[in-house]
């Protein structure tokens, strides 16, 4: 039987630590028929170097160096080279599994999405299996695709353990001029054109947590762009569909949130109008926002002594995030199921 040809996009900047072993655990697929489109985001590591190696040795690599412009951009100029019928994306510090798109082929059906579940990467050589879902598999469509992705629960903003049909990126989709959170933001466009996701609870892929991430670091004035840009898609569900406006809101006061917990305080002293925001969002929707919120937690949060202003009001700002709705590092410490080395044979217990 004819495999489909799936794009496979991987944006790459200063990579060079982890870059190697990435593209080997690609090239160890056991579904052959892929095209590794490889965007060299200005790298001023070695990275070009090394790209430029698994290029010669194997015909499915195509490199693309542009300047640097973020993730997203890189991934744009991925999707306007790619050929297949399906796609699907990879970072450059990650691994995955030998089935990983065989695995998703298999489960995308009809559908026009599938997703698979995933390990984290703890260290060099410990990783976890994170949360399983709510069945081994499933099936959403219409509302309930947007309702998953606003939970962050099974349907994680990511785009890694995803297989898309190619068909749903044309016309092409404005592109994120942030990267806090941009693959939540480009889901959370696609889901107009979405029918129907398949999800199946199989960990395929090894997903690095990298304290330098974007999600992790320090406040850069960018991020304010994703309260306009990604909270302005969970406002837009909140109004259009009114039995989800509570997780809708639930997420943007998260986004905003975790924004502002990254801030200095004389930051967040110029940039308290983001506060006066978030404050008169919560304020329009009350009501329905107030059942999303767990009572008892938010009075503990709220009942806390400081033990000095600045870290208490960053402490409560983050503490909120995350009773709200932001995924946290939790899930690579505590709340997760078995753990392997890399080398050994995965398993789902």
């Amino acid at each position: 039987m004819t495999q489909p040809l799936i794009s496979v996009i991987m944006p790459v900047y200063n990579a060079e630590k982890y870059l190697a072993a990435a593209l080997d655990s690609l090239l160890a697929q056991d579904y052959q028929n892929f095209e590794a489109l490889l965007i060299d985001d200005g790298a001023v590591d070695t990275s070009p170097v090394i790209l430029a190696e698994y290029a010669r040795r194997d015909s499915r690599i195509r490199v693309t160096r542009v300047a640097n412009g973020g993730q997203a951009q890189a991934r744009t100029v991925g999707l306007a080279q790619a050929r297949g019928q399906f796609i699907t994306f990879m970072d450059s510090d990650d691994l995955a599994l030998p089935t990983w798109l065989s695995g998703m082929a298999h489960a995308i059906g009809a559908a026009d999405v599938a997703q698979v579940n995933y390990y984290t990467y703890l260290g060099a050589t410990k990783s976890k299996f994170t949360k399983p879902f709510a069945a081994k598999a499933y099936t959403v469509r219409g509302d309930d695709c947007y309702r998953l992705w606003l939970e962050d629960k099974d349907l994680r903003g990511y785009l890694w353990n995803k297989l898309f049909r190619a068909n749903l990126f044309k016309p092409a989709l404005p592109v994120a001029d942030f990267n806090l959170m941009e693959d939540a933001y480009l889901i959370g466009q696609l889901l107009p054109r979405i029918t129907q996701i398949n999800l199946v609870d199989e960990p395929l892929y090894c997903y690095r947590l990298n304290p330098a991430s974007t999600v992790h670091d320090k406040f850069h004035q960018s991020d304010l762009i994703a309260i306009h840009q990604l909270g302005a898609l969970y406002l837009q569900v909140a109004e259009a569909k009114p039995a989800l406006s509570p997780v809708a809101v639930r997420k943007y006061a998260a986004l905003s949130l975790f924004v502002l917990s990254k801030m200095n305080p004389a930051e967040l002293v110029q940039n308290w109008g983001y506060v006066q925001q978030l404050g008169s969002v919560l304020s329009d929707y009350s009501r329905v926002f107030a059942k999303e919120v767990d009572a008892k937690e938010a009075k503990r949060l709220t009942a806390t002594k400081p033990v000095k202003l600045t870290g208490s009001l960053h402490g409560r700002l983050a503490a909120w995030s995350e009773l709200i709705g932001l995924p946290s590092t939790r899930e690579a410490d505590g709340e997760v199921l078995g753990d392997f080395a890399p080398d050994d044979a995965p398993r789902n217990d």
